[in-house]
């Protein structure tokens, strides 16, 4: 048995969108990830201020998808090129 994580991934070359989000949480306790209350709603994340670039006074983004969210944050916290989500500094 091997400490190392089990890790999916899918066509593309990413890992899917419930491992991301694991190690994303894991990297980013500063990002709280909020899934949707009902089938119609959006998985949305609560983000630090100024984070969201050209839209420095918004705090959360959303998507009626997991995968579609988490690309969302990939775009605000680029992954490492391991595909592993990267603190960002400081």
């Amino acid at each position: 048995m091997s400490d190392r994580p089990h890790l999916v991934l899918v066509g593309s070359g990413k890992f899917d969108a419930v491992e991301r989000r694991r190690l994303f949480e894991r990297a980013h306790p500063e990002v709280t990830i909020v899934p949707p209350a009902t089938t119609s709603d959006r998985w949305r994340a609560i983000v630090p201020l100024g984070v969201v670039p050209g839209h420095p006074d918004t705090t959360t983004i959303g998507s009626y998808g997991l995968a579609g969210l988490m690309d969302q944050l990939d775009q605000i916290y680029p992954p490492s090129d391991d595909g592993h989500p990267d603190p960002l500094p400081g």
